[in-house]
């Protein structure tokens, strides 16, 4: 793994179950050198964990924002050091 990645778990709340939320963070992370997943949470909102190249990662939050920005009301991002993933990005249904 690379020392220059980061991981990101990020909460979303507001309207962002059932509008395709998670589909779009999918289709958003098209191109970006990221790996992780996006899911629903219990509570409403939902959470992306993702690890990459800080400037991807910041390059995926913004276009998720600037795409559901009539939807997030509030947003937290933790940052933590990077741990190994899958070679992918995708949506959890768990």
């Amino acid at each position: 793994m690379n020392a220059s990645q980061l991981r990101y778990v990020v909460r979303f709340r507001g309207q962002v179950q059932g509008v395709g939320f998670r589909a779009n963070a999918l289709s958003q992370s098209i191109g970006l050198r990221v790996r992780g997943f996006v899911r629903n949470r219990g509570d409403g909102s939902v959470e992306l964990d993702v690890v990459g190249p800080e400037s991807e990662l910041r390059e995926l939050l913004k276009r998720i924002e600037e795409s559901m920005k009539g939807n997030i009301d509030d947003r937290e991002i933790e940052t933590l050091p990077a741990e190994e993933r899958a070679d992918e990005f995708r949506i959890r249904y768990s």
